[in-house]
């Protein structure tokens, strides 16, 4: 049986919140259902806070077996490779001591969606389908593995507790002085876009903005973020509702669209302002450069923020960059890599002239 944790630090502190009810509460608690239902959602917050801090902290090898047994263990040894690699560079920039407790544990499952997440235990499993759909480009998993790590890091299964408790004590409150079919059914749109606007849509953008800092921080292509969705929408398109289905079903994380204008954004901000993507086409200093043609794996769109990453971390790192040069067929700066022209982007020669008259040498 899974151990659980002991509560007797709740009499006193449910004690306190009762008397602070009924003393405090502005609707007089007159109604035995009313007081029965705020006390519950007291009972329910300390209980479920307690609980879950505690298979955080004390069952991380427990949660990860169950997480196992569930979605099934994959053992890919490309897909491990990568993940174990990423993972390591990540961790090893983010807490290169080793401080953060529990440690972080991850598996590759055998789902086949796009999707990964991070439970309780700092336990991180990432679906097979993601390393598919992204063709085991590291940088663009760094990105999703750094999110995944802001969940955890940020503990955010526990910190949107107090409002999920919340909410469902005021649909609570509203059924019972409210009750029909009529009323669930307005409660429960209401409390859904509760719940999206104010407890997990939040931590999603917590979640991508931290994670640029992480897998820019480990050395990864600054442009992968945008990279990723913009790979994305052109598969899928963008994961905006309608205006009625938004308030039915709410978006609960930023739509496809704007996670590639948030990371665009966060990679010009990256490069002092100096390097940006519009509609497929590199802007250098505010001059088009360049529209790289789809290669290899590589979506049009998709390549032309990684040409853009690359440029940016130079700009990054210095107001001025060095000489383009053309060497072995790549263009690069400082002997750093800017891009590899194919046969379907323009001339080799004229885009390192390009490039070398923007930044004016």
């Amino acid at each position: 049986m899974a151990k659980r944790f002991p509560l007797a630090k709740i009499p006193l502190a449910l004690f306190i919140l009762t008397f602070v009810f009924n003393t405090f509460f502005l609707i007089p608690v007159t109604h035995a259902s009313l007081r029965n239902i705020l006390i519950g959602g007291a009972v329910e917050y300390f209980y479920l806070r307690e609980t879950l801090l505690y298979a955080h902290n004390k069952q991380s090898n427990e949660i990860m077996s169950g997480y196992k047994k569930e979605y099934g263990v994959n053992n890919d040894e490309r897909a491990t490779e990568v993940l174990d690699s990423v993972m390591h560079r990540l961790l090893g920039s983010i807490d290169p001591k080793g401080t953060i407790k529990p440690k972080f544990s991850w598996f590759i499952n055998n789902q086949t969606s796009f999707n990964a997440f991070c439970g309780l235990g700092h336990n991180v499993s990432v679906n097979i389908g993601l390393f598919n759909y992204l063709n085991y480009n590291e940088d663009e998993i760094a990105f999703v593995l750094a999110h995944e790590l802001v969940h955890g890091m940020k503990l955010h299964a526990l910190s949107s507790l107090p409002k999920l408790v919340s909410f469902s004590v005021v649909q609570a409150l509203y059924l019972e002085k409210n009750p029909g079919t009529v009323s669930y059914i307005t409660s429960y749109i209401i409390n859904r876009n509760l719940v999206a606007n104010y407890a997990t849509l939040p931590q999603e953008k917590e979640a991508d903005a931290n994670s640029f800092a992480y897998a820019t921080g480990a050395g990864y292509n600054p442009g992968a973020g945008a990279a990723i969705w913009s790979r994305v929408t052109a598969k899928m398109g963008d994961n905006a509702h309608s205006s009625f289905e938004n308030v039915v079903n709410p978006n609960d994380h930023p739509t496809n669209k704007q996670r590639i204008d948030y990371f665009s954004k966060r990679m010009e901000e990256y490069s002092n302002g100096k390097v940006k993507v519009v509609k497929g086409m590199v802007y250098v200093k505010g001059e088009p450069w360049a529209t790289p043609a789809a290669a290899g794996e590589l979506l049009a769109e998709e390549r032309a923020y990684f040409v853009a990453g690359n440029l940016a971390a130079i700009f990054h790192t210095t107001s001025e960059a060095g000489r383009a040069e053309l060497t072995d067929g790549v263009i690069k700066i400082n002997d750093q890599t800017i891009m590899t022209p194919t046969s379907n982007d323009l001339d080799a020669d004229e885009l390192v002239n390009r490039l070398n008259t923007i930044i004016g040498l």
